[in-house]
């Protein structure tokens, strides 16, 4: 798109020092179950490359940063997981001691839901610090997600937790002010970057793209988030994106620009 062209423009210019990305559908393509999941190796060859000459090349995950990195797989970069409340770098996790605090009451209230025992195709995922349920290889997804959507807020705020959504998943937080934003912002500082290009499809990366948005308002530099459109975009992803590109093949196509630039 032209948007796109423009925006890559900027960057041939400006060269961020910084790449940081969601994984499932932004560089692996959506899977039955998240365990299915692949980054293609030409992926992988550019991201590794881009690793070596950047300051920062990381993924931010809503999955635990331990799995990020299992699917990832390169050593050299940083995996951000359970949306901020964890980073996994050379080789050791550091944790959100007040996320960690809630974990008890997750695996409680997972305990008590019905549903996903009830229903089949629902994938129960206890990742720690956080927890999702996936419905997208259910037969009615529509009716499915309305009765869990009300049996997990029910239950989440008898323990005060919080509730997100995303493609097919609903996802179980502790209420802690941790996300992908301030997992980007944190990165951004402790990095020193002066630029940095986000991209990410789904719901829980506007908040990256709005703290990018807010940081060049603010501060200047060359922060930007690009939006990876799929069958099922969410608006907001859309609007809040300052390009769009098609899908895992658009992002592979442009790791490899930023790879030639040199």
């Amino acid at each position: 798109s032209a948007a796109a062209d423009r925006l890559f423009g900027l960057v041939q210019e400006s060269r961020p020092n910084g790449l940081l990305t969601d994984i499932d559908g932004t560089i692996s393509r959506i899977a039955g179950h998240p365990d299915d999941a692949v980054v293609e190796p030409t992926v992988r060859q550019a991201l590794e490359g881009l690793s070596q000459e950047m300051t920062l090349v990381g993924a931010v995950s809503g999955r635990s940063a331990a799995d990020a990195h299992r699917i990832v797989g390169i050593d050299s970069m940083v995996y951000s997981g359970n949306h901020g409340m964890e980073l996994w770098r050379n080789n050791r996790l550091e944790q959100s001691p007040l996320a960690q605090r809630y974990s008890p009451h997750i695996a409680e209230v997972l305990e008590r839901l019905v549903i996903p025992r009830r229903v089949d195709g629902i994938y129960v995922e206890n990742k720690g610090l956080t927890a999702s349920i996936h419905y997208r290889n259910v037969a009615d997804q529509e009716r499915v997600e309305a009765e869990l959507l009300e049996e997990v807020t029910e239950q989440a705020a008898a323990s005060g937790l919080r509730v997100t959504r995303g493609k097919m998943v609903i996802e179980i937080r502790p209420p802690v002010d941790l996300s992908k934003g301030t997992a980007v912002l944190e990165l951004i500082k402790e990095y020193k970057l002066a630029g940095l290009l986000y991209l990410g499809d789904d719901v829980t990366d506007v908040d990256a793209f709005q703290a990018l948005h807010d940081m060049r308002r603010d501060r200047g530099g060359h922060f930007y988030s690009i939006g990876v459109r799929s069958n099922r975009t969410p608006p907001e992803i859309t609007e809040a994106a300052d390009a769009m590109v098609p899908g895992v093949d658009g992002v592979l196509a442009l790791l490899e620009r930023s790879l030639s630039r040199g």
